[in-house]
């Protein structure tokens, strides 16, 4: 506590208080909210966002972290409370300056922004992250979206596209198809027209299950990842499966329309066969036509039609 004397006078005298003391420490004057930087944000270092913090609530607990920090450097003064709200909703120190998409294949980066109305210049802590990450899932080419701040002015948005494998007939309708057999969008002219189709998957059958569909999908596709297994891929692209109602493949490759009727497999046995009768046929002596490699009493028999 400070300490008074009188002097020989009679007048009294302040003795400095001792080092340490509280009186030795002038009270903390609030910074005027509208000044540029405030000491008390300017030394704020944040943290590195954490995996999964991308909700609006995650933007409020940020902030007010940066209100606490006011509180404990300001002690508990309101006027330091407020000016530090008001310093992080409206300071350009927050505004998103940089917005950093990573995992695009198919999609660009301006299509995803657009999606998740990410505008530049927009204050960082409004940024509803959960909301950015529905808007962008609208796409049925995203299968995954993640949106996360980094302090104090960056956007980080990570994607996981889905890769087509095929199109495929079901019905009236052609669906595009992941590799992983998800019929996941309907064909439209600007989805890639180099895809392989897959017909006969909807089979007539009274009381049938929604699951076969998904099942002869599935055979469709792996006979088109044994097929890309051979050299013929490079020389034939696939360009149809079709499966029949009783279980057996006909594959179509190359441009003009190479028939191999592969029966009920195995697949890889039977293309390795039609491609050792493709590579002994090339050249000269003729087009082959059709490849049968379905005869069940002598699977080791090829038969070949020519054009």
């Amino acid at each position: 506590m400070t300490r008074k004397r009188a002097n020989s006078d009679g007048n009294r005298r302040i003795v400095d208080a001792p080092e340490g003391s509280a009186r030795a420490h002038a009270p903390f004057e609030p910074t005027n909210p509208d000044s540029p930087v405030p000491p008390l944000v300017s030394s704020f270092v944040p943290e590195p966002a954490q995996h999964g913090s991308r909700s609006r609530g995650y933007g409020l607990k940020t902030l007010g972290r940066v209100v606490l920090l006011g509180l404990l450097m300001g002690g508990g003064s309101a006027a330091v409370v407020l000016g530090t709200y008001r310093f992080a909703q409206t300071s350009p120190r927050f505004s998103v300056r940089q917005i950093d998409v990573d995992g695009l294949r198919r999609k660009t980066r301006e299509t995803v922004i657009e999606l998740a109305q990410l505008n530049p210049g927009k204050n960082i802590f409004s940024v509803d992250t959960k909301a950015a990450e529905r808007a962008i899932l609208v796409d049925p080419w995203i299968r995954e979206a993640k949106v996360e701040r980094r302090l104090p002015a960056t956007v980080r948005v990570e994607l996981v596209e889905r890769e087509a494998g095929a199109l495929a007939m079901l019905g009236e309708q052609m669906l595009v198809v992941t590799r992983d057999g998800e019929p996941f969008k309907k064909y439209e002219s600007t989805d890639p027209a180099d895809l392989p189709i897959i017909t006969g998957v909807s089979v007539d059958e009274p009381g049938r299950e929604p699951s076969l569909e998904r099942r002869r999908i599935a055979l469709g596709l792996e006979v088109l990842r044994h097929y890309e297994r051979t050299s013929l891929a490079r020389l034939y692209p696939a360009q149809e499966v079709h499966l029949t109602p009783g279980g057996e493949v006909v594959l179509t490759v190359g441009k003009t329309g190479i028939a191999l009727h592969l029966g009920a497999g195995p697949w890889a046995k039977k293309l390795a066969m039609a491609e050792r009768v493709l590579g002994k046929l090339r050249g000269p002596k003729g087009n082959v036509g059709m490849v049968f490699l379905d005869n069940r009493a002598h699977p080791e028999r090829v038969v070949v039609r020519m054009r």
